[in-house]
C-alpha cells in the first residue's frame, strides 16, 4: 500500500508539472497538433515515471557477506514459547486510504454511468451512414458533439445542411480525440485528488476544439461566418464529459486564437525547455541514489561514521506494544516444541510497525516467492560494510527493491505475520563473516 501512495505522489507531481509548463509556455501558441501530443506525452510519462530506475549503485561490500541463507533451517520467526495464545490485534483502520477508495469507486461508477449515457443515446435516436462515420440524429435541441466515429448532431441541424457543425465533429473523430479524453478520464478516477488534472482536462478539451476549428476553416475560410455560428451554438449545450463538444470552449478563447497570427519558428526553441523539465522529473523519482552512490568505499568510510556503517540501531519504531519477545540463543520452539537454536531476537509489534534499516548497506534481497504461513513470509537482506548483513523477516509489505541502497533509519518494510508464526511481529538476524550474532549487542 504504501508504495501505491509513492506512486500516485510521484505521478500526481509529474502530472501538474506538465501542466504548468503548458501554461506558462505553451497555451497562447497556436501549434495545436504540437500542443497535444506534448499533454498526450505528459499524461502517458508521469503513469510510467515511478517505474523508472536509472540508480546505479557504488556500495561495495566484501564477499563474507554472501552468506547461505536457507529460511526452512530455522524456525526462529516466531513469538516466544511464553506466549501460547494467538495474539489478537485490533487494527485502526486508516480512514484516509478508505476515503480515498470510496472516491476511486465514485469516480470509476460515474465514468461508467457516463459510458451508459453515450450507448443509450446511440440506441435510442436514429443512425445513418455518413462517409466512415455513423451520425446519430438528435431529437433534442442539443450541440453537436463526438465520440469516436459517432457524431452526434440535431436533426435540424443536419437537415438544415450545417456543413461547418458537421465538418467540425468529423475532425474530432478523424484525430481520434475521444482517445485522449477516455486515458484523462481514466487516470483522473485515480487522481481524484489532484487539482491541476482537471485543469488538465480543461486544456485538452481547448485544444481539441482549436483542432477542429482549423479543420473546418481550411474547408471554409470565412472566419466571420463560422464565428457567428459558434456563437449561436452557445444555447444548445449539454454536458458530456468523454465526448467532444461543439462549442466546449469559452467562444472569446476560440475565436481569439482564429484570428491569432500563427506563432514564430523562432518562437518553437522555447519548447527545448521540456528537456529540462523531464531530466528534473528523472531525477527526482527516477534517479533515487543516495550519495554514496557517486563516491568509491574509501570516500564514503571518510564521510559517514561507523555507527552507519555497522547495524547499530533498533529495527523497529517503538511504541506502545513493542517488545522483544524471544532472544537470541537455545529455546523451545512454540509450534514444533523442540529445543533448537534462535538466531534471532523476535520483537513483538501492531501489524505494519515501521521497519528501519539498522544500517547503511545495499539491498540484496527482497523475497517475493514467499507462501503465506511458510517460512520466514517475506523477508528482506541487506549486505553492509566490514563484513556485516541483517535479515527483516515476517514482513507485511516492503518499501525498497532489490539492488537499492538505504540509509540507516530508512523505512524498508512494515511489521507482518506472513510466515510460520503466531501473531505479528518481526524476525531479526544480524550476521557477521557468514555468522549469525546476537542482534542485541548491536542495538
Amino acid at each position: 500500500m504504501n508504495s501505491f501512495i509513492i506512486y500516485l505522489i510521484e505521478s500526481a507531481v509529474s502530472v501538474s508539472l506538465f501542466y504548468t509548463f503548458y501554461e506558462l509556455f505553451l497555451k497562447r501558441d497556436t501549434w495545436f497538433q504540437f500542443n497535444r501530443i506534448f499533454m498526450i506525452f505528459g499524461l502517458i510519462f508521469s503513469c510510467i515515471l515511478p517505474f523508472l530506475d536509472f540508480s546505479v549503485s557504488g556500495f561495495m561490500v566484501n564477499s563474507q557477506n554472501q552468506f547461505e541463507f536457507n529460511e526452512y533451517m530455522n524456525f526462529g520467526s516466531t513469538i516466544n514459547s511464553l506466549e501460547t495464545n494467538t495474539i489478537e490485534l485490533i487494527h485502526k483502520p486508516n480512514f484516509l486510504v478508505l476515503l480515498y477508495f470510496v472516491c476511486v469507486s465514485i469516480f470509476l461508477i460515474r465514468l461508467f454511468y457516463q459510458l451508459f449515457q453515450l450507448f443509450k443515446t446511440i440506441n435510442a435516436n436514429e443512425i445513418i451512414n455518413y462517409k466512415k462515420f455513423k451520425l446519430v440524429l438528435l431529437n433534442n435541441s442539443s450541440s453537436p458533439f463526438s465520440f469516436f466515429n459517432y457524431i452526434f448532431i440535431d436533426k435540424d441541424d443536419y437537415r438544415d445542411g450545417s456543413n461547418e457543425l458537421l465538418l467540425h465533429e468529423i475532425t474530432h473523430a478523424k484525430q481520434k480525440h475521444s482517445f485522449d479524453a477516455i486515458l484523462l478520464e481514466i487516470i483522473l478516477v485515480f487522481q481524484w485528488f489532484n487539482p491541476f488534472i482537471y485543469r488538465y482536462r480543461q486544456a485538452f478539451k481547448e485544444i481539441h476544439e482549436y483542432l477542429a476549428d482549423r479543420g473546418v476553416l481550411k474547408t471554409n475560410n470565412d472566419k466571420i461566418a463560422y464565428q457567428q455560428l459558434i456563437i449561436d451554438q452557445i444555447e444548445k449545450n449539454i454536458h458530456v464529459r468523454l465526448a467532444s463538444q461543439f462549442n466546449y470552449s469559452l467562444p472569446k478563447n476560440r475565436i481569439k486564437m482564429m484570428t491569432r497570427i500563427n506563432s514564430s519558428k523562432l518562437a518553437k526553441f522555447k519548447t527545448l525547455l521540456i528537456i529540462p523539465l523531464i531530466a528534473l522529473l528523472l531525477m527526482a523519482f527516477s534517479m533515487k541514489t543516495s550519495t554514496e552512490s557517486f563516491l568509491n568505499t574509501n570516500q564514503v568510510l571518510q564521510t559517514l561514521s561507523d555507527s552507519k556503517l555497522i547495524p547499530s540501531i533498533f529495527p523497529v519504531k517503538k511504541g506502545d506494544g513493542v517488545e522483544i519477545s524471544s532472544g537470541y540463543g537455545m529455546r523451545i520452539h512454540p509450534i514444533s516444541k523442540k529445543e533448537m537454536m534462535h538466531n534471532a531476537v523476535d520483537i513483538k509489534a501492531p501489524m505494519g510497525t515501521p521497519v528501519f534499516a539498522t544500517a547503511n548497506g545495499l539491498v540484496r534481497k527482497v523475497e517475493k516467492d514467499f507462501k503465506q504461513g511458510e517460512g520466514y513470509g517475506k523477508y528482506i537482506i541487506i549486505d553492509h560494510t566490514n563484513g556485516f548483513s541483517t535479515l527483516y523477516a515476517q514482513l507485511s509489505e516492503y518499501n525498497v527493491i532489490e539492488g537499492k541502497e538505504v540509509k540507516q533509519g530508512d523505512v524498508i518494510g512494515y511489521v507482518g505475520q506472513t510466515g510460520l508464526s503466531v501473531g505479528p511481529h518481526l524476525h531479526y538476524e544480524v550476521i557477521k563473516e557468514g555468522k549469525n550474532v546476537n542482534p542485541e549487542d548491536y542495538f
